[in-house]
């Protein structure tokens, strides 16, 4: 039985995972079953199979990727689950001046030659948390891609995605409050998330942490004062903070990374060219990461079947647009291709000389 129509009391077991159970209540695209030992599981509707009908009222779920729930949409669903808020945990020894919130990619194995993670996010608080999840357009309007509500100390599925299309800018609000008590009132919280698609296919990319049984991926959403100020140092001040406090040992220089003698390499990113980007705009930026190039270009000209491996990310597409016209004129006698997915994603371009 297909899962695009899911309803509340159905018999439903996991598409990849050991168990199943009844169908408690939806939530957008995640379904919550109770299983024979009383728990109630998150899962995302696209990883369940329904196993026996319910014969209940008709209430569906369509479980289609491109329809995203909107806050507008998903208030009136939401609504008869506010009395539940009072079972919500909370944890004493949380510093309530310090709530953590935090974006989580599991591994999520392959499809086929894709690498997929399972997208989640952490509540780390004693808080109610309401979120808004935006991807923003060239036209510089905000695209939804999800919204809700968690509860304090809450793990929640939102989905699973192809780890080569991460190469994405995410806006991201967070307000914050309680029910149990008076609290002190934070500013909504509004980050730009920064997730860089390469980083999924690095080795030991995934890490142990302290909110799942399986490695993963953590970008923090709400962040402390320390985390704040190094954000805005340089790479060598960042290290000098680090080495001061300790938490980065003086140590000998390592071993160069053993690379393939027959590629150049080159990064483009401008944070690999500029210790520090203050004051400079988009335009400045994309100026100093195109002359870069040109002169990789011009350096190894003579270089007959030299490859060279410019790394320019995906982004909104600018950077790696300018490359290609380039090659397809100033530098049209060299052929180029996409550089090997399983070590660059889709954020490459190979030129042969």
């Amino acid at each position: 039985m297909k899962n695009t129509d899911i309803r509340p009391g159905d018999k439903v077991r996991f598409l990849n995972d050991v168990g199943g159970g009844l169908v408690t209540r939806i939530e957008g695209k995640i379904v919550y079953v109770e299983d024979e030992i009383g728990f109630e599981v998150p899962m995302p509707a696209n990883e369940i199979v329904v196993i026996e009908r319910s014969e209940g009222a008709p209430q569906t779920f369509a479980a289609n990727k491109s329809e995203q729930p909107s806050l507008q949409k998903s208030a009136p669903q939401e609504e008869p689950e506010m009395e539940e808020d009072d079972f919500a945990e909370t944890d004493e020894g949380h510093d309530d001046t310090n709530p953590r919130f935090y974006l989580a990619f599991l591994d999520g194995g392959h499809q086929g030659d894709k690498q997929m993670v399972d997208f989640h996010l952490v509540n780390d608080s004693n808080f109610y948390c309401l979120y808004l999840i935006v991807e923003m357009g060239e036209d510089g309007l905000a695209r939804q891609l999800y919204n809700g509500r968690i509860q304090p100390n809450t793990k929640e599925s939102l989905d699973q995605l192809d780890a080569s299309k991460l190469d994405v800018s995410w806006h991201v609000q967070v307000m914050l409050y309680r029910k149990d008590k008076p609290f002190a009132l934070f500013d909504p919280v509004n980050e730009v998330m920064k997730i860089k698609a390469h980083k999924f296919f690095k080795d030991n990319a995934f890490k142990n942490n302290d909110f799942f049984y399986e490695r993963a991926v953590l970008l923090p959403v709400i962040k402390n004062e320390l985390e704040r100020q190094m954000e805005n140092l340089t790479k060598q001040e960042t290290r000098k903070v680090l080495r001061e406090k300790g938490e980065l040992k003086s140590s000998a220089p390592k071993p160069a990374r053993k690379k393939n003698p027959d590629i150049i390499e080159v990064d483009l990113h401008i944070h690999e060219l500029l210790d520090d980007t203050r004051g400079l705009s988009n335009a400045d930026m994309l100026k100093l990461q195109v002359d870069r190039f040109n002169e990789v270009m011009e350096e190894n000209q003579k270089k007959k079947g030299q490859k060279i491996v410019f790394i320019h990310g995906l982004g909104n597409g600018t950077l790696k647009h300018e490359v290609r016209r380039l090659l397809n004129t100033r530098y049209k006698k060299h052929n180029f291709q996409d550089a090997s997915f399983r070590e660059y994603g889709y954020g490459a371009t190979m030129v042969i000389i």
